[in-house]
C-alpha cells in the first residue's frame, strides 16, 4: 500500500486514514482497464533491431536467386542451343569448356543447397558441421571463381574456330552462354561478399545479439539460426517470406513445434526480450495472445531434469512478467493444471525458482476468481505458509538473503488470499486460520526488530492479522496466540520515534487497525489489549499523536463497547480524554469526525454528568454548540455515506448518551431541530450502516441494534423532556 505523509511545520500529517478504505469502510469494485501503447507495424518495425536481419536475408535471397535463375537458363541454353544444335561444329576447346562449366557450377550448386543445413546444424555441433560447411563455402567459391575465369578468357580471346558459315550463329550462342555463366558467378560472388561484410566484417549478427539482450552463449545462437532460417525462408518459397519474421514468433515456433532443445532455446529468447525495458510490452502481449505459446509454457514449468533448471527459470521469469496483467492472468489461469504448474515451482530447494512461483501466484492473486482456484488447489495453501517462517533457520545462514525474499513474497500471496473479498475470501481466511502455522510465523515475523526491510515485513504481516480477524474464530484465535497482542501494542506505541518516518508510522497505523479489529466483539481481546497497555492512558494520550489518532480512537470505542464489566474501572481512564473528543468534534471533518462521534458515545457512559460539564468548560464548547454540530452533522449527511457509514449511527448514539445523561438535552436537541433531522434518517436507512466491517462491499459482523431503533430511543427520549 502506498503510504504518504506531507510535513507542515513541527506538526505531522499523515494522510492515511483520511484518503485510503480500511475494513472499516465498504470498497465498491473498480475497473481499471489495462493500458497499453498502440504501436502500428511500422512503428515496430522501425524498433525491431532483427529487422535489419531479415532485409540482409531478403538482399541475398535476391542475388542467390537471381544468380540460380541465370544458372538455370545458362543450363538449358548450353545443353539445347550449344550441345543440341552445335554440339558437331563445336570445337574441341569450347566443347570442354563448356561441360567444365556446367559440372563447376553443378558442384556449386550441390554445395549450395547443402551449405545452409549444415551452417544451421553447427548451431547445435559446431565442431563437425562447422568443419564441414567450410569445406562447402569453399567448394563454391573456388566453383565460382573458376566459372568467372573460364568465362572471361573465353570471351576475351573469342577464338572458337571453324567456318565462317559455322561461326555465324554459334558465335553469338557461344557469347550467349559465356556471358550467362560469367554473370551467374559474379552475382554468387556479390552475394558472398555481401555476406562476409555484413556477417563477418561488421558483425552485424553479435551486434543484433547485444541490442535485443542475447549476449549468453544460447542467445547467439538464437540470432544465428534466426538469421539462417530467416534467409532460408526466403529462399525456398517467396523472397518476402522471412522479411515478415521476427524474434517473438520465432521463439513461439520453436517453442510450441521445436524439440526439447529448441524448445530450451525459444524459452532463452523470450526471457532475454521480456527483461528488455525496450521490447517488454510487445514481446508479452505477443506471448499474451499466443494460446499454443502460453500453454507450452505452462507445461515446461513442471520440467523435473536437474538439466532443465535453467529453462524452468527462464519459463518463470516470463510467467512471472506475463501475469502481471489481469487479462494474461486469467488466460494463463484458464489453462488447466496451470496453477498445479506454478505450484511445483515452490517444491524446488529454496532457489530462485520459489520466489518466482511465489511473484507469480502474487501476480495471479489480484483477480477474485483465481484466488478461489488458488484455495483449492490441494496443499498449495499448506506450501504458501511454510515459506513465511522466518525462524526456521539461524540468522547467520547463507541463505538468510532468500530466506527474507521468500518470507517477503509469501507475505504477500497471504495478504492477498486473506482480503478476498465475499464468500471465496471467508472461505479462505477460514482456511488460512486453520493451518496452524499461520498465526505463530506472523508472530516470528512481528518479533523481528533488527535488520533491513523488516518495515515491510512487520506492514505485511500485521495487514494479514487484520484481514484473518475479520473471521470470528480467526479473531478469538490471533487473539490467544502468545505475544501477538504485546507485539501489535509495542508497534502502535514505538520506543523510538522519528519524524518523518513514513514507514514507520505506516506500521504504526496498520497496527492501529488491526488492534481495533481484535478488539471488536471480542471481550478476551479487549482485556488483553487493556493489560498490555497497562490501562488506557497510553491510549489517550495517542489521541493527540495525528499519526494514529484514528487507530486510537477506534480501539478505546471498543474497548469501551465490548471489554465487559470486568474492566470497568481501567475504562474510567478514558474520561481523560473527553477534552480532546470534544474539540476535535467541533473541527474535524470525515473520518476523525466519525470515529470521535463513536468514542464520545462510548466514552459517556464512564462519565457522571458533572465530568461531562467540566470536560465541555474545559474545550470552551457550550452545549448549544455541541448540539448544534451534531444536528448539523445529521443535515450534511441526509444519506448514508460510503466514505463515513456509521457517522448518522454514531451521532444519534451520542445523542442518546446525553439525554440519559441530562435530560435537559433533550429540550435543547428538541429545540434545535433534532426531531426533524432523525425522522430523515429513519425514511433514507441503509444495509451500509449496520455493520461494523466490510469485505469489500458485503458487510461483516452485524450490529445488534438498528438505525430505526436509534432513532425511536431519541425521539422517545425527547418526548418524554
Amino acid at each position: 500500500m502506498d503510504r504518504r505523509a506531507s510535513l507542515s511545520g513541527r506538526s505531522v500529517r499523515v494522510q492515511i486514514p483520511d484518503q485510503l478504505p480500511t475494513l472499516f469502510e465498504p470498497q465498491k469494485a473498480i475497473m481499471t482497464p489495462h493500458i497499453r501503447a498502440s504501436v502500428d507495424e511500422d512503428d515496430e518495425d522501425a524498433v525491431s533491431p532483427e529487422r535489419r536481419l531479415t532485409v540482409l536475408a531478403l538482399q541475398l535471397a535476391v542475388l542467390e536467386k537471381a544468380a540460380s535463375r541465370l544458372g538455370t537458363l545458362g543450363f538449358i541454353w548450353a545443353t539445347v542451343v550449344l550441345l543440341g544444335g552445335f554440339a558437331i561444329t563445336l570445337g574441341r576447346t569450347d566443347f570442354w569448356c563448356i561441360t567444365t562449366l556446367l559440372l563447376v557450377e553443378g558442384a556449386r550448386i550441390l554445395g549450395r543447397s547443402h551449405e545452409l543445413e549444415w551452417q544451421h546444424e553447427a548451431t547445435w555441433r559446431p565442431p563437425v558441421s562447422w568443419a564441414v560447411g567450410r569445406v562447402l563455402y569453399w567448394l563454391q567459391l573456388l566453383s565460382a571463381s573458376a566459372c568467372v575465369a573460364l568465362s572471361l578468357v573465353r570471351l576475351v580471346h573469342r577464338h572458337y574456330g571453324g567456318s565462317a558459315d559455322a561461326r555465324t550463329n554459334r558465335r553469338s550462342a557461344l557469347d550467349i552462354f559465356y556471358g550467362l555463366a560469367l554473370a551467374e558467378a559474379l552475382l554468387f560472388l556479390v552475394e558472398k561478399a555481401l555476406w562476409q561484410w555484413r556477417v563477418g566484417h561488421r558483425r552485424l549478427l553479435e551486434r543484433i545479439a547485444k541490442e535485443c539482450h542475447l549476449v549468453s552463449a544460447c542467445g547467439a545462437v538464437a540470432v544465428r539460426r534466426f538469421f539462417y532460417d530467416s534467409y532460408s525462408r526466403c529462399l525456398n518459397g517467396s523472397i518476402f517470406d522471412g522479411l515478415h519474421m521476427d524474434l517473438v514468433s520465432y521463439a513461439d515456433d520453436l517453442l510450441t513445434a521445436g524439440s526439447h532443445d529448441e524448445q530450451r532455446l525459444g524459452a532463452c529468447v523470450l526471457v532475454a526480450l521480456a527483461e528488455s525495458d525496450r521490447f517488454a510490452d510487445s514481446t508479452l502481449h505477443k506471448i499474451g495472445t499466443s494460446a499454443p505459446t502460453v500453454e507450452r509454457l505452462i507445461e515446461m514449468l513442471s520440467w523435473k531434469n536437474s538439466s532443465d533448471k535453467d529453462v524452468r527459470r527462464s519459463v518463470a521469469v516470463v510467467m512471472s512478467m506475463l501475469t502481471g496483467g489481469k487479462l494474461n492472468a486469467l488466460r494463463v489461469t484458464g489453462i488447466p493444471g496451470a496453477i498445479e504448474s506454478v505450484a511445483s515451482l515452490l517444491y524446488a530447494d529454496l532457489d530462485e525458482l520459489n520466489l518466482l512461483g511465489l511473484s507469480i501466484l502474487n501476480k495471479l492473486a489480484h483477480d477474485h476468481d483465481i484466488c478461489d482456484k488458488i484455495g483449492k488447489t490441494r496443499g498449495l495453501l499448506d506450501k504458501i505458509i511454510s515459506y513465511s517462517s522466518i525462524a526456521s533457520a539461524p540468522a547467520t545462514a547463507p541463505t538468510d538473503h532468500t530466506r527474507l525474499k521468500a518470507v517477503k513474497q509469501s507475505l504477500r500471496v497471504v495478504k492477498r488470499l486473506a482480503s478476498t473479498t465475499g464468500t471465496t475470501g471467508k472461505l479462505l481466511r477460514r482456511e488460512l486460520s486453520d493451518i496452524v502455522f499461520t498465526v505463530s510465523n506472523v508472530r516470528d515475523v512481528l518479533q523481528q526488530r533488527d535488520g533491513k526491510g523488516r518495515t515491510e515485513l512487520h506492514q505485511l504481516a500485521i495487514e494479514i492479522l487484520t484481514s484473518l480477524a475479520m473471521d470470528e474464530e480467526a479473531r478469538e484465535m490471533i487473539g490467544g496466540t502468545g505475544g501477538v497482542v504485546c507485539e501489535l501494542v509495542a508497534m502502535f506505541f514505538p520506543e523510538t520515534e522519528e519524524v518523518g518516518d513514513r514507514p514507520a508510522n505506516a506500521v504504526r497505523v496498520e497496527a492501529g487497525e488491526a488492534l481495533a479489529m481484535l478488539a471488536l466483539d471480542s471481550r478476551r481481546n479487549c482485556g488483553a489489549i487493556i493489560m498490555v497497555c497497562g490501562g488506557v492512558e497510553r491510549l489517550v494520550e495517542a489521541l493527540s499523536d495525528p499519526v494514529v489518532v484514528i487507530g486510537a480512537a477506534r480501539i478505546l470505542r471498543n474497548l469501551c463497547t465490548y471489554a465487559g464489566d470486568e474492566w470497568q474501572l481501567p475504562l474510567r481512564g478514558v474520561a481523560a480524554g473527553a477534552t480532546k473528543v470534544l474539540r476535535t468534534i467541533m473541527v474535524e471533518k470525515g473520518k476523525v469526525l466519525n470515529i470521535f462521534l463513536g468514542l464520545a458515545a462510548q466514552m459517556f457512559r464512564f462519565m457522571e454528568p458533572g465530568e461531562l460539564r467540566a470536560s465541555l468548560a474545559a474545550a470552551t464548547v457550550t452545549d448549544e454548540a455541541l448540539v448544534r454540530t451534531m444536528v448539523q452533522v445529521l443535515r450534511e449527511y441526509s444519506r448514508p455515506s460510503m466514505v463515513v457509514p456509521r457517522i448518522r449511527r454514531y451521532t444519534i448514539e451520542l445523542a442518546v448518551a446525553m439525554m440519559r445523561s441530562d435530560e435537559r438535552y433533550a429540550a435543547l436537541f428538541l429545540e434545535l431541530g433534532m426531531e426533524d433531522q432523525l425522522q430523515r434518517v429513519a425514511s433514507t436507512t441503509s444495509e451500509l450502516e449496520c455493520f461494523n466491517v466490510f469485505s469489500g462491499s458485503v458487510g461483516i459482523s452485524r450490529r445488534a441494534v438498528s438505525v430505526c431503533a436509534l432513532v425511536e430511543s431519541a425521539l422517545e427520549l425527547m418526548r418524554h423532556s
